[in-house]
C-alpha cells in the first residue's frame, strides 16, 4: 500500500485552508463582539456619569458666585470695625467654600479647574488690594469701596462660569 502524497495534500489542502478560514472568522467575530461590549460599557458609564459631571458643574458655578467680591461683601456682614479682621473672615470664607468644593475637580477637566482656581486667587488678590488701602477706616468703608469698585468689573469669575458654560455644551454636543 503505498500513499501517494500528492493525493494526501490534495485532501489535507482543503481541510487546511477551511479551518484558517473559521479560524480567522471566529477570531473576527469574536473581536467584533468584545468591541461592542466595550462601546455598550463606555455608553452605560456615559450614562451614568452626566448626572454627576453635571452637578460638579452647577457646584463650581455656584462657588463661583458665592466667592465673586460684590456678593461676598453683600453676604457676610463684618463683625466689628477692624478691617484686617473683616478681611480675614472673607478670606476664611473664600477658603470654606472652595474646600467644600475641591473633590468635585476630578468630574471636570484640568483647564476648567485652572480657570476656577484662577477666580479664586483673582478674588483674594482682590480683596487683598482693597485691604491695602490707606484710606479705608472702617469695615463699613472696606465693603462700600468693594461693593463700589468691583460691582460691574467683568471679573475672573465670569469667565471661569463661560469655561464651564462651554464644557457643558461640549459634553452634550452643541
Amino acid at each position: 500500500m503505498t500513499v501517494d502524497f500528492t493525493l494526501v495534500i490534495l485532501v489535507l489542502a482543503p481541510c487546511v485552508f477551511i479551518g484558517l478560514i473559521s479560524y480567522f472568522s471566529i477570531q473576527s467575530m469574536l473581536k467584533k463582539q468584545l468591541l461592542q461590549q466595550k462601546f455598550q460599557l463606555i455608553k452605560a458609564n456615559q450614562k451614568q456619569g452626566i448626572p454627576i459631571k453635571l452637578q460638579a458643574y452647577e457646584r463650581f458655578t455656584l462657588l463661583l458666585d458665592r466667592i465673586s467680591l460684590h456678593k461676598l461683601l453683600v453676604r457676610v456682614s463684618p463683625v466689628g470695625d477692624n478691617t484686617d479682621a473683616y478681611k480675614h473672615l472673607l478670606l476664611a470664607t473664600i477658603d470654606q467654600e472652595f474646600e467644600h468644593n475641591t473633590t468635585q475637580q476630578i468630574y471636570i477637566s484640568d483647564d476648567c479647574w485652572s480657570a476656577i482656581v484662577s477666580a479664586k486667587s483673582t478674588v483674594i488678590s482682590q480683596l487683598h488690594q482693597l485691604g491695602g488701602q490707606e484710606n479705608i477706616k472702617s469695615t463699613n468703608q472696606f465693603r462700600e469701596e468693594g461693593l463700589k469698585k468691583y460691582a460691574s468689573t467683568s471679573s475672573a469669575n465670569q469667565i471661569a462660569q463661560s469655561f464651564i458654560r462651554s464644557e457643558i455644551r461640549e459634553l452634550f454636543g452643541e
